[in-house]
C-alpha cells in the first residue's frame, strides 16, 4: 500500500508543470528582504521609503543563479541582452536630484552564471532631509527579452529612518569665542545635530 502511494505521488509530481517565470529578488536598504520580487521580464517595480531622514545611494549589484534557463530567442538561444537599472530619488524637501545605475548582461545565460556584479557610484549620492522627513522613491527595472532569469538585484547604500538620539550635553557661556587652530582664526561657533 505504501509503495502504491509513493508511485502515485511521484507520478503526480511528474505531471505538475515546472515553474516557468523569473524570480529576481529585489533589495535595498530599508526594504524588508523578500518583499519585492520581479516575476517576469521586462519589469518595473517601485517602492517608497516614507518619512525618513537620510538615504545614501552607493551603487547597484546583481547576480544570477543557475536555476534560470536560457531563453528561446537571441544569440545562442539565450534570450538576448538583459539590462538592469535602479533609480533613487527624494521627495519634496530634498535638494538632491534623481540618480540611476545600470548593469548590462550579454544575455540571460551571462546573468545566470556570472559572479556578483557591482557598479559603485563615485562619489555616493546622499538624499537628506532638511526641516522635515522626506520620502525616498526606489525603482528597479529589467529590460530586454531575457527568458526565465533568476537571482538578485540590489540597490547598495545606507538608510536612516530617524536622526540619532542626542547623547550627553553641551553648554556655552554667552560671549565671543576664538576657534583654536593653527593659525588661530576668529569665527562663529555653531552646534548642529545630524
Amino acid at each position: 500500500m505504501k509503495t502504491q502511494f509513493f508511485f502515485a505521488t511521484l507520478f503526480l509530481s511528474a505531471l505538475t508543470p515546472m515553474k516557468t517565470q523569473a524570480d529576481i529578488l529585489l533589495g535595498a536598504p530599508g526594504v524588508v528582504a523578500g518583499t519585492r520580487i520581479a516575476t517576469r521580464i521586462p519589469f518595473s517595480i517601485e517602492y517608497q521609503l516614507a518619512s525618513c531622514y537620510k538615504f545614501i545611494f552607493a551603487g547597484i549589484q546583481a547576480k544570477g543563479d543557475t536555476l534560470g534557463a536560457p531563453g528561446s530567442s537571441g544569440s545562442d538561444g539565450n534570450g538576448g541582452q538583459f539590462h538592469l537599472q535602479a533609480t533613487v530619488s527624494g521627495g519634496s524637501g530634498c535638494n538632491t536630484p534623481e540618480r540611476a545605475g545600470l548593469i548590462e548582461f550579454r544575455d540571460v545565460q551571462d546573468y545566470n552564471t556570472s559572479p556578483l556584479q557591482t557598479i559603485l557610484i563615485s562619489p555616493s549620492v546622499t538624499f537628506k532631509a532638511t526641516n522635515s522627513p522626506i520620502n525616498i522613491h526606489l525603482e528597479w527595472k529589467g529590460n530586454g527579452n531575457a527568458h526565465k532569469p533568476n537571482g538578485i538585484f540590489n540597490i547598495v547604500g545606507e538608510f536612516q529612518k530617524d536622526p540619532p538620539t542626542p547623547t550627553g550635553s553641551l553648554s556655552f557661556d554667552v560671549g565671543r569665542w576664538t576657534l583654536a587652530d593653527n593659525p588661530t582664526p576668529d569665527g562663529m561657533v555653531s552646534v548642529i545635530r545630524e
